[in-house]
């Protein structure tokens, strides 16, 4: 075993200890019948609860839009007394541990605002989901080593692996009906503008609609990764 090996061992040991649930997009979760029962939790709810229940569930279902290959991840994760994100996935890539802290808000919510006046400014539940993203960032920027900390022998950290300020985050929200195409260039500049990306709940159907259309093509089965965890 090479270093970069052992590394990678180390990483899915040290996150699998602490409740991180290692999912991999090639590993044949694509059951066409998933979809049309997300579509059907998507359509009756109220706000977001019953998917991020579903999502806990199906967690394969919410790493689609990272690529394919292996990621690990957790719901509900606490970061310190005052912070909760709804999910924290973590990708290994090339170098490192890339997160991304994923916020859910209502399907229910618009995007943006409501007036024609202020048709390209975004709506309150959007804007609170940016700056929970924002603040999540600023706890881990002066809460580095704690978060990164393994938990367990006395050391008494959250066992993020290399987790820091640099996360992606991730926001879905509403629904693609309620978007004009303005505004769709208003959420591309909001994304470069926090560097967050902005989606709705469709996109996370169409994504694992077209991942499995991929494992179909070349193949069903796990990564090269995979072998070394079974």
């Amino acid at each position: 075993m090479d270093d970069w090996d052992a590394y990678t061992l180390s990483v899915h040991e040290q996150l699998t200890s602490t409740g991180f649930v290692h999912v991999c997009n090639w590993a044949g979760h694509f059951d066409p019948e998933s979809f049309i029962k997300y579509e059907g939790v998507l359509f009756a709810a109220e706000d977001e609860k019953p998917i991020q229940k579903f999502l806990e569930e199906n967690p394969w279902m919410l790493i689609q839009q990272m690529g394919g290959s292996c990621r690990w991840i957790r719901p509900q994760v606490r970061l310190g007394d005052a912070y909760v994100p709804d999910f924290l996935v973590a990708r290994l890539d090339s170098y490192r541990l890339n997160w991304t802290l994923v916020e859910l808000e209502s399907p229910r919510a618009p995007l943006f605002m409501a007036s024609e006046k202020n048709a390209n400014r975004p709506a309150e539940k959007l804007r609170e989901g940016l700056d929970q993203i924002a603040e999540w960032r600023r706890w881990l920027r002066a809460n580095t080593d704690y978060a990164q900390r393994p938990r367990g022998a006395g050391k008494e950290g959250l066992g993020l692996v290399e987790i820091g300020d640099w996360a992606n985050g991730l926001v879905i929200i509403g629904r693609r009906s309620e978007m004009t195409m303005a505004q769709r260039r208003t959420r591309d500049q909001l994304v470069f503008e926090n560097k967050t990306n902005i989606h709705t709940y469709d996109w996370l159907a169409d994504e694992g609609r077209r991942v499995r259309g991929q494992v179909k093509e070349f193949g069903d089965g796990t990564c090269e990764e995979c072998s070394m965890f079974l």
